[in-house]
């Protein structure tokens, strides 16, 4: 029903076309044979020629047959030699007019530069080929090929100088490729193209890519839940349309990509030396020798470092800086340009701080010493952090908006007052630390848990991930839960030694290869039995107990984070029939560490919304409107932001149960976005950085395609012919030569089969 469009011959070789003449030498020799002897009669032939003459016909066609097979062999070889490809795309068969879809693979890979012009620019030099030898009935429908994809040009009407512009008007994001989202694309386009009758039945699917190995690998297609997989629909596609893929790419490049920007310290303070440490891999067979890497801080050069990147590795380079004023500040790394750019710089935003402030409220004296001796053994020593220690009752006087990080130690519990504050000092970006203790109320403590702090706790029982029950209802959405966990009862059964649980969770990761730093040994006599909500996914178990309970639990809340511990963190939880310590945790060697390691995770969430992949939204994460009344003042038309290629563009504001939020999703290019509009000129930055799985420029092979997908080979003299669109080379050559191949058996077999005297 469908057909590929034909292609009009043309030869890289041309002129080893001379040689078809050689085509010419078994009809001459066969020439030659017949007249080279003198006839002459003889009487004793003459039977034999009267029976020779019933015969003639056959044996004359059996003598064309092999000329013509001899013939054949020798001008396929001619035709392989001379190299044929297909020169241009020129109609279907059929006189009816078509529907063609072109999807431009967007994916930042096709910024890479041959000969000066990006495989992108070829792919849209390729459609514009494909619309103008199109005929003037024929429709157009153009998807790009980006994560997401994205229908660019649906409007299904005979209007090729339309299509010619916005093919034309195309610009290169940097995000990778959403193959499944194309091929979801192209079937509703072909589902609304079949649905109108003022267009044609007759599809055409063009692919305009490099064939990536990253998009285009098909060995690893797995479904999703009830997702088709991609390769069935494909074949689910071939039998609506012709499919074919353009490639616009070589099998292998090397490239250097840019893959990590990280800073040493958890915290940035001014005035002190910080390190940010950069990792370049080279991708390929072939090394970099002496790769140049600048730093820029806030768009200025400061330092330049060489390294060598070995092929197929990674290499590190570490620079050292010194903030002189607080603030954010943008911290770029760009390495020396290769034939792909997009991939050689990456950005951090990183926040200054003139100290860190921690807030630790104690439930009774002394149960936060241990807490912030732990944050800093020696207040008049040089360590940017500051802890303050305060009692419950003082709380209500502070603003916590001051503090960098909470932690509430041994603390009974918090009126509906308190926890909103603290809900919203969370919203906005605070960490929240809750070591347990003698002196909790569990109601109290459950209800903040459950999102139903204000409302009371008289709910019916969830079932929790531990197995047991709570008595926790639905969640408020105008109160979110505070804290990650339910308290359960009391365990008192002394042990020794926390589970890391494979060290996967970023608070005891930095233990794994230390197991002599006394993580594997704490000792623990009582602790609350934590259990975690089976419809909260986003709550995680850094640390369990050898029992297997949770221990150290955490979660987001808005832009901040917070931590719940199963026990105390000081000597003053006592069991009242031994008189002993709840823990002597706090005298252990893994406390300081881990204490230390609590602040930096709690504190991290909003600086992480910060540092985002391409493509992924921005937004401001449900900050309550009394929180920051900055925001809540600005104007839709106030609040903008500033793209890395310079042009500014809203962003969407909306009010929600928890405040005001703003969203903006087009970060399709990597560099730093600034929001705009801020009352007192203030300001907020974010680093896009790309997906360094695109950068890997392999191909895929194309005998591992589904067999629905015709491959054609656009790098046949792309650069002087338009972009015109070819076959692969190598596909006729190959043929060619196999079926002479086949043919030399054939002849073979002829001569054997005719006898002598077949030529």
């Amino acid at each position: 029903m469908f057909s590929l469009p034909l292609l009009a011959f043309g030869f890289g070789n041309l002129a080893m076309l001379g040689w078809l003449a050689a085509a010419a030498a078994p009809l001459l020799i066969h020439l030659w044979s017949r007249h080279r002897f003198r006839e002459a009669p003889w009487a004793a032939m003459q039977f034999l020629l009267a029976a020779m003459r019933k015969n003639a016909r056959r044996m004359r066609l059996q003598q064309w047959l092999l000329l013509a097979v001899r013939t054949l062999i020798i001008a396929l070889v001619v035709l392989a030699v001379a190299e044929p490809y297909g020169d241009r795309l020129l109609a279907s068969l059929s006189g009816a007019p078509s529907h063609k879809i072109l999807v431009i693979d967007g994916s930042y890979s096709m910024d890479y530069r041959d000969d000066g012009a990006s495989r992108f620019a070829r792919a849209k030099r390729a459609a514009a080929t494909i619309v103008h030898e199109s005929r003037s009935a024929d429709t157009f429908t153009v998807i790009i090929m980006a994560a997401p994809a994205r229908t660019i040009f649906g409007r299904e009407v005979v209007d090729h100088a339309a299509v010619l512009a916005q093919i034309d008007s195309l610009t290169q994001p940097h995000t990778g490729a959403d193959l499944d989202g194309a091929l979801q694309l192209v079937e509703e386009s072909i589902a609304s193209g079949s649905s109108d009758r003022r267009t044609s039945d007759r599809h055409e699917v063009y692919f305009l890519s490099d064939l990536q190995q990253t998009t285009w690998q098909f060995n690893s297609d797995a479904a999703a839940g009830n997702k088709p997989l991609v390769s069935d629909r494909i074949a689910f596609l071939a039998k609506q349309a012709s499919l074919a893929v353009i490639v616009l790419g070589q099998p292998q490049f090397t490239n250097l990509a840019v893959t990590s920007l990280a800073v040493s310290d958890a915290f940035v303070t001014a005035g002190r030396d910080v390190a940010f440490d950069v990792t370049l891999r080279q991708f390929g067979d072939e090394p970099r020798p002496q790769c140049a890497v600048e730093l820029l801080i806030d768009g200025v050069f400061v330092s330049e470092h060489t390294v060598d990147v070995p092929a197929g590795a990674e290499a590190t380079v570490r620079f050292t800086h010194r903030f002189q004023t607080p603030g954010e500040h943008s911290v770029e790394v760009r390495a020396a340009g290769d034939r792909l750019k997009i991939d050689n710089s990456r950005w951090l935003v990183v926040p200054v701080r003139d100290e860190v402030r921690v807030l630790c409220i104690a439930g009774r004296p002394g149960a936060a010493k241990y807490v912030a001796d732990a944050l800093n053994p020696n207040l008049a020593g040089d360590s940017p952090i500051r802890p303050l220690i305060v009692s419950e009752g003082d709380v209500a006087d502070i603003e916590l908006s001051d503090f960098d990080c909470i932690f509430a130690c041994n603390v009974a519990q918090f009126t509906a007052g308190e926890a909103e504050r603290l809900a919203r000092y969370a919203s906005a970006g605070g960490g929240l630390v809750f070591f347990l203790g003698d002196r909790v109320v569990h109601d109290s403590y459950n209800a903040l848990a459950m999102g139903g702090w204000g409302r009371g706790v008289a709910e019916p029982p969830v079932r929790r991930r531990s197995g047991g029950s709570s008595a926790a209802g639905g969640l408020d959405p105008s109160h979110p839960p505070l804290l990650p966990a339910i308290i359960g009862e009391l365990v008192s059964q002394p042990q020794f030694g926390l589970d890391p649980l494979d060290y996967r969770h970023p608070i005891v990761a930095p233990f794994r290869g230390r197991e002599r730093a006394g993580l594997l040994t704490t000792p623990v006599a009582r602790y609350f039995k934590l259990d975690v909500a089976i419809d909260r996914p986003d709550v995680q178990v850094a640390a369990a107990m050898p029992s297997g309970d949770p221990f150290i639990v955490t979660a987001p809340l808005g832009r901040g984070r917070t931590v719940m511990i199963a026990t105390d963190g000081s000597l003053s939880s006592v069991d009242a029939t031994t008189g002993e310590p709840w823990t002597n945790w706090p005298t252990w060697p893994s406390f300081l560490p881990v204490v230390r390691e609590l602040l930096t995770y709690a504190t991290s969430g909003e600086h992480q919304l910060w540092q985002q992949l391409v493509g992924t939204p921005l937004a401001s994460r449900g900050v309550p409107a009394p929180a920051q009344p900055a925001v809540a003042n600005v104007t839709r038309a106030a609040l903008n932001i500033k793209r890395p290629d310079g042009h500014t563009a809203p962003v969407s504001i909306q009010s929600s149960p928890t405040g005001i939020e703003w969203t903006y999703a087009d970060t399709d290019l990597s560099g730093i976005y600034t929001l705009l509009g801020l009352p007192n000129d203030e300001s907020q930055q974010f680093a896009i950085n790309v997906d360094t799985r695109e950068s890997d420029l392999r191909q895929a092979d194309p005998q591992q395609l589904p067999p629905e997908l015709q491959t054609l080979d656009n790098m046949k003299n792309t650069s002087d012919r338009g972009g015109s669109v070819g076959v692969s080379r190598a596909g006729w050559n190959e043929s060619l030569l196999w079926t002479a191949l086949a043919l030399m058996f054939v002849e073979s077999f002829l001569v054997w089969q005719f006898g002598r005297g077949a030529v």
